[in-house]
């Protein structure tokens, strides 16, 4: 299904922009979540970020959310369904971790992303491009 199409990726898209909005990753904030979000729902916005700090860039001792790689993370009201925004051509010229990373290992960090959040009990896992909007890697709702 290709970008612009219906289907279950509006929705999921959709819903997500609803969602609570977690802090960016690297920025300090009381509780860490935007918008003092109720317990359960910080429970799951940690889980994910978590997640996220287990995955690492091929061929570096970093993880994404280290890395810059990942910069915003919203979390569904029931706390299932997770988008992650992912980037990794930043303005930043200091950022050299960011710049170097090839397709193969993009496409090895986007599956890793998932499959970390998945573990964490998420059922509805959406990965987008911070460029382009475009859905990275297979859509998939559900556990596989």
């Amino acid at each position: 299904m290709g970008r612009g199409e219906g289907g279950p990726r509006v929705g999921l898209f959709s819903s997500l922009l609803r969602g609570l909005v977690v802090r960016r990753p690297g920025s300090s904030g009381a509780g860490g979540a935007a918008g003092g979000a109720p317990g359960v729902l910080a429970e799951r916005i940690r889980a994910a970020e978590e997640a996220l700090q287990s995955v690492m860039i091929p061929g570096y001792d970093v993880d994404i959310v280290s890395g810059g790689l990942v910069e915003r993370i919203r979390v569904s009201y029931d706390g299932y369904s997770v988008m992650v925004v992912l980037g990794y051509k930043k303005s930043d010229p200091g950022c050299s971790t960011c710049r170097f990373i090839s397709s193969v290992a993009w496409a090895k960090i986007v599956e890793a992303a998932r499959e970390a959040l998945r573990a964490q009990g998420f059922q509805r896992i959406l990965l987008v491009d911070a460029d382009t909007g475009a859905v990275l890697g297979d859509y998939r709702e559900g556990g596989g």
